[in-house]
């Protein structure tokens, strides 16, 4: 290749490659991508820790359960949002049905949480801490709601709230539930995104919650992304839509998770 790739695009070109040539080899790979030996052995440790190859002496084989696709960047939130919009609409009214009166919960900020926030407007007493920006103007609109907005770096490709300060409010409270969108689902490397600040704010949301309850359409699984969350033995529910295979629920319902599909139908006469 004649110009220098960023680290992202070439562990996505690997994943490629490992898929479709079945076989590749450290120096093949090396000139390939005018990087060191020692370089390649590093992307192919790290795409071996996803799930996505096998390392071997001197290069690296797909395997039958790397059939994931590596994301490594996703596109402006105002874009995510209106993408696969009725089957959001759809995750949200299901997730929003997971929600009692009177709940504690977390909730963070995407394309697909911002559908969750829209189905709250019948529930009484909640109290919420959001790092989402964007998700205000839906809370605030929850009757007799109290609403805790987590400090921190703005984020305004996210419009969310990230960093230390942001982890540092999270860790003062406890909640029966958190709301999480995720960028990848996978039965081997579990739950992932591709902005390692998104990472450590969704971390910290897991493990402060009693309850995970992830909502995500059908385009995020069997999608592995470089920045881990958490296994999905550790996820209580997974929301997604009805374009979902029955196969890979089930796989992932057998990692951990209880699967809800969400109907369309519900949403018709909303």
């Amino acid at each position: 290749m004649n110009h220098k790739l960023f680290r992202e695009e070439r562990l996505q070109l690997i994943t490629e490659l490992v898929k479709t040539r079945r076989k590749v080899r450290v120096g093949e790979l090396a000139e390939e991508f005018n990087v060191s030996p020692s370089s390649i052995r590093i992307d192919l440790a790290e795409l071996e820790s996803l799930g996505l190859l096998k390392r071997t002496h001197g290069g690296a084989i797909a395997t039958p359960e790397s059939q994931e696709r590596l994301v490594t960047q996703k596109s402006p939130l105002e874009r995510r949002r209106t993408a696969y919009q009725a089957e959001k609409m759809a995750i949200g009214r299901a997730a929003a049905d997971l929600v009692e009166d009177g709940d504690t919960l977390m909730i963070d900020g995407g394309s697909t949480t911002y559908y969750v926030a829209t189905h709250l407007f019948n529930k009484h007493g909640l109290t919420i801490i959001t790092t989402a920006i964007s998700l205000l103007p839906q809370l605030m609109a929850i009757p007799e709601s109290r609403i805790y907005v987590a400090g921190g770096l703005l984020d305004s490709r996210f419009e969310t709230l990230v960093g230390d300060i942001a982890v540092d409010t999270l860790e003062r409270f406890r909640t029966a539930k958190a709301i999480l969108g995720i960028d990848g689902i996978s039965e081997s490397a579990g739950l992932s995104v591709t902005n390692s600040a998104v990472a450590m704010t969704k971390r910290s949301m897991t493990r402060h919650s009693e309850q995970v309850i992830i909502v995500a359409d059908h385009t995020k699984l069997m999608q592995v992304c470089l920045f881990p969350i958490n296994s999905l033995e550790e996820s209580d529910f997974l929301v997604t839509d009805g374009r979902a295979s029955t196969e890979v629920l089930e796989a992932i319902e057998t990692a951990g998770p209880q699967v809800v599909v969400a109907s369309e139908e519900i949403t018709a006469g909303a």
